[in-house]
């Protein structure tokens, strides 16, 4: 018996994963199943098809072009498949475009062992035939990974410090008192970051690492190691929130990572946290001030996080945590609302600081 998958093309691929995993577990677990692949020529130039075969281990497929505005162009092209051998054919119109959706549900609504089928990210409509008509919970049964992968990304894993959450909390509260001396030095390590610094070369470092009782991996006292360059000026605070998700236990250890890159194409992107909850992703950008020698960077944080939502999915969601205040005007009004619009969080020092659980502040419960 052999079963064929259709499905159509876009640059949302996750209803297509979905769907491919929603049929092979659900209605030919153990058989041999095909695939054909309704795409366009943007869509191939792009690779769309070849993240999802990647994502899903697929090698026995077809693939057809279609003119995506052209309804007799895509019913020619589908007239010129065989589908007599086929048991069982499952199409999913959820994907290309609102013409190739029609084309296609026509086509196939003529064949009687055909069933078509949409999806809404929460559940898949068997809508015909008309009679059968039902409706199945999915199952979140998609990986950071996969996820990412779905998009035409590499994900490359971080290094974590080492260093507990007990000592990242009593970091925190350190660096909220902090005051002009303290700041000065965290300022010059991090013109120094991703090196190896001497404690002597630079005046008043070695009295901040004793006050804070820092967990030096040199125990001679003679170098800080770059890893630990990085925690204090920033990483640190990335950390707090990702183990403080983690030790929240709503997010799957294996889908929740931090400093994160997401290679495509040549091009880097780096993350501090990200994690998929409920089938959609999620990003957070942990900045322990939002104020530079170039100004107020919350508007550059934005634009890197609307750039890249545009390349992760309608289920992507982008937040920016800071310990700047909006008391005190640090973060100005303005960049909430325009955060607000383009469907970005901005969670400051109030809201960290008050708030019981990061999962709540991110209304994942």
């Amino acid at each position: 018996m052999t079963n064929l998958i259709v499905t159509l093309l876009s640059a949302q691929t996750i209803p297509n994963v979905q769907f491919i995993k929603y049929i092979r577990d659900n209605k030919c677990e153990n058989e041999q199943t095909e695939y054909l692949f309704i795409s366009t020529d943007a869509m191939e130039e792009k690779g769309v098809g070849d993240w999802i075969r990647k994502v899903c281990e697929i090698t026995n497929f077809e693939t057809i072009c279609v003119n995506h505005s052209d309804i007799s162009d895509i019913e020619n092209r589908l007239a010129e498949c065989s589908f007599d051998k086929y048991e069982q054919i499952f199409v999913n119109i959820t994907g290309g475009t609102k013409m190739m959706s029609l084309a296609v549900s026509d086509f196939f609504k003529m064949k009687p062992n055909a069933r078509i089928y949409y999806i809404d990210g929460k559940k898949c409509f068997l809508n015909f035939p008309v009679e059968h008509r039902i409706s199945d919970d999915l199952v979140d049964n998609i990986s950071l990974k996969e996820y990412v992968e779905s998009y035409g990304f590499e994900m490359q894993e971080g290094h974590i410090s080492g260093i507990s959450l007990d000592y990242t909390k009593q970091f925190l509260q350190e660096f909220l008192n902090f005051g002009v001396n303290e700041r000065r030095i965290i300022n010059q390590l991090r013109q120094k970051r991703d090196k190896t610094v001497s404690i002597n070369e630079m005046t008043g470092l070695q009295d901040l690492l004793c006050k804070i009782t820092f967990p030096l991996v040199d125990k001679n006292f003679l170098i800080v190691n770059k890893y630990e360059v990085r925690y204090l000026t920033g990483d640190w605070f990335e950390e707090y929130i990702y183990f403080r998700l983690q030790e929240e236990g709503i997010i799957k250890k294996e889908d929740l990572k931090t400093g994160v890159q997401l290679k495509k194409k040549g091009i880097d992107n780096e993350f501090d946290i990200i994690f998929l909850y409920k089938t959609k992703f999620y990003a957070i950008e942990c900045k322990t001030s939002i104020l530079s020698d170039r100004g107020n960077i919350v508007n550059e944080t934005i634009y890197k996080s609307t750039a890249l939502q545009r390349n992760l999915g309608l289920f992507s969601n982008f937040s920016i945590f800071t310990l700047s205040s909006r008391e005190s005007k640090d973060v100005k009004q303005t960049h909430l609302d325009r955060a607000s619009d383009l469907n970005i969080k901005v969670l400051c020092r109030e809201d960290i600081i008050n708030s019981e659980s990061i999962s709540k502040l991110l209304e994942l419960c």
